[in-house]
């Protein structure tokens, strides 16, 4: 089979290096990938194998005209069925289908954490007959977007996965750049600074657990519209010894291992792919219940769960994992077990099942 994966984002986020995977593991499973994005995205040079490259888009995408071009690009490619990977791509190839008459199956990914518009357009861009899967990337995804789609039986649920083995361990990074004893303990989150993540109340967790203990530090890795007001928050609470900002950093599979425990405080969240990363990592894990983070992070199992916005439960969390060894072992040994079914190969053999149902009407066997 041959699809055509849209994606419109010019940024570097979980979405696109879940699109990223899932390309390169299809391509290893005979399965033909033809990339349509704009020129300057990233995800171009994030492929290991080759893959084609249709006509780009340019920076400023235009779904008019990106839909018009659409069925022409699927003739000449000969593609059998599109997959879009976020908001504008679907709009893009949906418009293709109902102004310009592409019969090209659609695929659609899911992954945000609020219901469907209930405006006319979202209704008709939702429920098209083109549509023949909507792929969710947790059961709270599909709940979420179950209301406004008239065919329940086209959604489908596929948790992303992750690269298990990518980590490097033994590295002290963090201790080395920011000067750190080795007894240290380190609780960090890696994400884009967004309004989602809710990382003012991952400032609050850290304040009430520096106040316990002085010999822990708190970073922040990554970079985003909220950093400005996240590091005056740190500076007014006099905590800039304490809570650090690494920016963006490109050795993240470095510094992930290096942590003693990962801390998620987002008010939304698809599934919370960085936690499947944390537990590659053999790090322990505390978040809050936010989306689909339940579904990987069982409380007491796999982790500690905290309500969304709770500062004083999740500042609890981190304070039991910091004085129970043996608990944080047994967190770190079921969640490697709980990834046999996250990793991106997975992922990609759920998704090319769906492919062939569309396509044959047939399930593959994964």
């Amino acid at each position: 089979m041959k699809v055509l994966h849209i994606s419109t984002a010019t940024g570097w986020r979980g979405g696109e290096q879940q699109a990223a995977y899932l390309v390169g593991q299809l391509n290893e499973m005979q399965t033909t990938c033809v990339l349509l994005c704009p020129t300057d995205a990233p995800i171009i040079q994030r492929f290991k194998i080759q893959i084609l490259k249709l006509k780009l888009l340019k920076r400023c995408i235009n779904q008019f005209v990106v839909s018009k071009a659409n069925k022409k690009l699927c003739q000449k490619h000969q593609i059998d069925l599109i997959h879009t990977h976020d908001s504008h791509a679907h709009t893009a190839a949906f418009l293709s289908a109902w102004l310009f008459g592409n019969k090209c199956p659609l695929v659609i990914s899911r992954r945000v954490d609020f219901p469907v518009s209930s405006s006319w357009f979202s209704h008709l861009k939702y429920n098209h007959s083109s549509i023949k899967k909507i792929i969710c990337v947790s059961d709270a995804i599909r709940q979420m977007t179950a209301p406004a789609i008239k065919r329940k039986n086209i959604l489908e649920v596929v948790h992303s996965g992750v690269d298990t083995e990518k980590f490097v361990y033994g590295k002290t990074k963090l201790h080395h750049e920011f000067n750190l004893s080795e007894e240290t303990f380190i609780v960090g989150n890696v994400s884009a600074l967004a309004d989602h993540k809710d990382l003012f109340t991952f400032i609050d967790t850290a304040e009430i657990v520096i106040k316990q203990t002085q010999h822990v530090h708190f970073f922040l890795i990554g970079d985003g519209a909220e950093l400005n007001a996240l590091q005056k928050k740190v500076a007014d609470k006099n905590l800039t010894s304490h809570i650090h900002f690494t920016g963006f950093r490109k050795d993240v599979n470095e510094l992930m291992p290096e942590l003693n425990l990962f801390l998620m405080t987002s008010k939304t969240e698809g599934l919370g792919t960085t936690i499947l990363d944390a537990f590659a990592a053999k790090v322990p894990v505390v978040a809050t219940n936010a989306g689909g983070i339940p579904e990987i992070v069982h409380h007491g199992k796999t982790g500690l769960i905290a309500p969304v916005g709770d500062a004083k439960q999740l500042a609890a969390h981190v304070l039991t994992l910091m004085n129970d060894n043996e608990l944080k072992e047994r967190f770190i040994a079921n969640s490697h077990q709980l990834l046999k079914e996250f990793t991106f190969r997975r992922t990609a053999e759920k998704t090319k099942a769906i492919y062939s149902v569309v396509l044959y009407g047939e399930k593959e066997n994964v």
